[in-house]
């Protein structure tokens, strides 16, 4: 796969905006509906049916927001896989969060803020669509401290403690993972 020009990462982007709201705004307007059809007994739906307004609303207020939510999850998407370098493949890719962002304590809800991206290159933390760093196998290493905070070091230099989401999963497949890709870049030099 080589890394697209310019034009074609634009469009690449677009791509995935544009189908991010076709299933966001699909998955929008089936939701509500899907909730009435099983929950709502007959009987009830007899007065309702003189409100079919509220319910035409309902069903284009949800379609709304999951085609603005589509178009957000398409737009980080098509960001992150337009930054590919030529040749890179992404093998895998884990929802993390830090412990402290700005002074803060992360929340376990911020689901699909960051996500860590494991390449045949290198490994990639991004928050959002923005790439917070990149570095090959060679230069990373990584451990983890009572099997669920994952430690990435860059030389000497600790550059990351994330925590898995959900906190149920371990590391094991990924510190596997890791030894292998490192090992295959130190044999590749």
């Amino acid at each position: 796969m080589t890394k697209p020009a310019v034009g074609e990462g634009r469009r690449l982007i677009r791509r995935r905006v544009v189908r991010g709201a076709v299933v966001g705004g699909a998955v929008g307007a089936v939701w509500p509906l899907g909730g009435v059809i099983g929950l709502v007994p007959p009987e009830l739906v007899e007065p309702f049916e003189r409100w079919w307004w509220l319910g035409v609303s309902v069903l284009l207020g949800c379609s709304a927001v999951g085609t603005w939510i589509g178009m957000q999850v398409g737009r980080t998407d098509g960001i992150r896989e337009a930054a590919l370098e030529p040749g890179e493949a992404v093998l895998s890719a884990y929802a993390v969060r830090p412990p402290v962002v700005d002074g803060r304590p992360t929340r376990p809800t911020e689901l699909d803020r960051f996500e860590l991206r494991l390449t045949n290159r290198g490994l990639q933390l991004w928050d959002g669509p923005g790439r917070l760093w990149s570095h090959p196998w060679s230069e990373v290493r990584l451990t983890t401290v009572k099997g669920s905070l994952l430690l990435v070091h860059h030389g000497d230099q600790e550059i990351a403690e994330l925590l898995p989401v959900p906190e149920t999963i371990g590391w094991d497949a990924l510190l596997l993972g890791a030894r292998r890709m490192r090992a295959a870049s130190a044999r590749s030099r």
